[in-house]
């Protein structure tokens, strides 16, 4: 018997345990022959909540999420079981339920930033990417990057084609966008507008390669990278430097080669101290 199976086995005898005393307890006398002829009622009853409980017990654990976090500066390479495959970037969050829908849609639930690359199943399965918010991403088969951080979302579309719901419990059309290979959606969250231009997708995927890319990227944006995948603490010694901007690529694999990274391309001095990085001019 396994492990989890006694404890569930545990649980229903608590569940016995709670019941037993009705048989015994607070009985007056005079009704105490009463319960002996009616007895089998409370056996009766008592199974039923067994089963209950039982069945209460195993559809949790049927029903349940699969979960996945990943610390500051960690990435993870998941399989579903459908073989879709997601990357996770560090500081992130991906459940999914343990029973995978054979028939109907698939879905998962992301915080953080993730890069999909998602099956198309023989019976057209749609696939939801849920978010915090009331937003999400439907797919049918294909390759995007979602960055979902509590500054800004951003979807960047690789291959194929998406619809980024932005407000799923609205039905304007202006609450959802249907994207084309190579296109970035950016949207603040109670905001009413978005943005939508045209990019290099590898560019914001580069992550799940060990790698840092940048096209004409501000500081700004390099430095809240910083902060929400690797937990740092920004101070910067003048506000007019987060507007510089640089093309390059640094490595990820250590946090203090990135930063040295980072220096020499932006020819700043980045300077880590505890979980705080502080930025100066040379």
């Amino acid at each position: 018997m396994t492990k989890k199976y006694k404890t569930e086995l545990e649980q229903v005898d608590a569940a016995w345990n709670k019941l037993e005393p009705m048989l015994e307890e607070n009985t007056p006398a005079r009704g105490r022959l009463r319960m002996l002829f009616s007895s089998h009622k409370f056996i009766a009853a008592a199974a039923i909540l067994i089963v209950i409980t039982t069945l209460g017990l195993l559809l949790k654990d049927y029903n349940s999420d699969i979960i996945y976090n990943t610390k500051y500066g960690e990435t993870a390479r998941i399989t579903l079981p459908d073989h879709s495959v997601i990357f996770l970037n560090g500081n992130t969050r991906l459940s999914y339920p343990k029973n995978w829908p054979e028939r109907g849609d698939r879905e998962v639930k992301i915080k953080g930033e993730a890069y999909f690359s998602i099956k198309h199943t023989k019976t057209d399965q749609k696939f939801f990417v849920r978010m915090d918010g009331g937003m999400s991403v439907e797919v049918l088969g294909t390759q995007f990057n979602v960055s979902n951080r509590k500054q800004q979302t951003n979807v960047v579309l690789s291959s194929g084609k998406i619809r980024f719901h932005m407000d799923e419990s609205s039905n304007t059309p202006n609450d959802t966008v249907t994207m084309k290979p190579g296109e970035l959606v950016a949207y603040q969250p109670g905001s009413s507008t978005y943005t939508k231009k045209a990019v290099d997708p590898t560019i914001y995927s580069s992550w799940k390669s060990s790698r840092l890319e940048f096209d004409k990227t501000e500081l700004q944006d390099v430095l809240l990278t910083l902060q929400n995948t690797y937990g740092l603490k920004i101070k910067v010694e003048k506000p007019e430097l987060m507007h510089m901007r640089v093309s390059g690529s640094a490595p990820t694999q250590n946090i203090d080669l990135l930063i040295k990274g980072l220096s020499e391309i932006f020819h700043l001095e980045l300077t880590k101290k505890g979980d705080t990085l502080i930025v100066t001019t040379k």
